[in-house]
């Protein structure tokens, strides 16, 4: 694989549907939701992610992730240290950064 099929591959790239189990240190992975919907934008060699979860105990809770070629070019990796938030905490944010004219 060269730059150009790993960057065909990051547009390709399609996680509606696949489980959620985020890591926490010292404790079992769970699957916690599913994602339901995400959006996405790929700037040179990074796909960045922001997905809609769908909790399995109810509710929705969203993740702001990215992808990458690894240096060679031969897999993608998923950028394992991203936050998962409750909505009303993801929205407070959101307009938090509206109000300071960010957004």
């Amino acid at each position: 694989m060269n730059k150009d099929d790993c960057i065909k591959k990051l547009e390709e790239l399609n996680n509606i549907g696949k489980s959620v189990s985020p890591t926490i240190k010292g404790e079992e992975e769970e699957v916690i939701g599913k994602i339901e919907d995400l959006v996405s934008h790929i700037v040179g060699e990074n796909r960045y992610e922001i997905q809609r979860i769908k909790l399995n105990e109810g509710g929705i809770a969203y993740r702001i992730c990215y992808y990458t070629c690894d240096a060679n070019y031969k897999k993608l990796y998923y950028g394992g240290k991203c936050p998962i938030m409750n909505e009303p905490y993801f929205t407070i944010l959101i307009n938090e950064a509206k109000k300071k004219g960010w957004l």
